[in-house]
């Protein structure tokens, strides 16, 4: 099934601002996108680690727990109560998979990116995204990222995969990262 190639976690304070996670990311990736969320910037900490030691047809399956609440409020409430056109960062950034796509363009991929709601436990569903591209050789590596928002936690964790012998029991990051 896999082969572990590479992991990382990252961990922040909660209470970090967005302003904040621009100005981190900013010491890694020089020049940034405009009009990104929390979500984006979040993935885009997770993922600047792997820049330049990812094959160009790598795809990015995203996983959150939580959808970009405040973009889709904000979203509505121009489109639905005030019965306005919504603003770029509202649009762009309703669709979470946004936050895929600012990750490719980074990295500089041009495989398929997919993005997922998922509870607390991720893994296997993307895995089983991961593995379909993988073995019908659509894509040669795999990036999974997870990210966390909420009860005091902001922070995230990533997976580098190709295509091998290796299967996961329990679908635990801990797990892959032991495979390693």
């Amino acid at each position: 099934m896999f082969r572990v190639i590479a992991q990382h976690q990252l961990q922040l304070d909660a209470s970090s601002t967005d302003k904040a996670l621009k100005q981190l990311l900013s010491q890694q990736i020089p020049q940034l996108p405009r009009r990104m969320d929390r979500l984006a910037l979040l993935t885009l900490l997770l993922a600047a680690p792997f820049r330049g030691q990812l094959k160009p047809d790598c795809g990015i399956y995203l996983a959150a727990d939580y959808p970009s609440l405040a973009n889709m409020y904000a979203l509505l409430d121009t489109v639905v109560v005030q019965q306005q056109l919504p603003k770029p960062f509202e649009f762009v950034n309703s669709v979470s998979n946004a936050a895929c796509f600012y990750a490719a363009q980074i990295l500089q991929l041009d495989g398929p990116n997919v993005f997922i709601g998922a509870g607390h436990a991720p893994w296997q569903a993307l895995a089983e995204f991961a593995y379909a591209d993988l073995h019908c050789h659509i894509v040669s590596e795999a990036l999974l990222i997870r990210c966390w928002q909420g009860d005091n936690q902001l922070g995230g964790q990533v997976l580098q995969l190709a295509a091998g012998n290796w299967q996961p029991q329990q679908w635990l990051f801990s797990e892959f990262v032991a495979a390693m």
